[in-house]
């Protein structure tokens, strides 16, 4: 992506799409500030942490990450597409 360039929300979900995962894996797409945050998600069992993959598209950077395993486990937001667009402060 340029510097200068614009985020494309419709292309993001396309190439999304073209990954053909599995469909037990949750994706979330959203635009916000000339941003798009990408969660891929996959069910866990309520006690375990999470296992999920966080994106960030924007105009000179993509940035792709795992959260801490704190902030995975259940009730503590880590996974989800509002973390991928501004992640939580680390834990330590």
């Amino acid at each position: 992506m340029p510097k200068r360039g614009r985020v494309d929300e419709a292309e993001v979900r396309r190439t999304l799409a073209a990954l053909d995962l599995d469909p037990a894996i949750r994706t979330e797409v959203k635009m916000d500030s000339g941003r798009v945050g990408v969660l891929l998600l996959v069910p866990g069992n309520g006690f375990d942490a999470q296992d999920c993959l966080l994106a960030r598209v924007s105009p000179g950077a993509t940035e792709v990450w795992v959260p801490p395993r704190i902030h995975r486990m259940p009730g503590e937001g880590g996974c989800t597409v509002a973390n991928a667009l501004i992640p939580k402060p680390s834990p330590h």
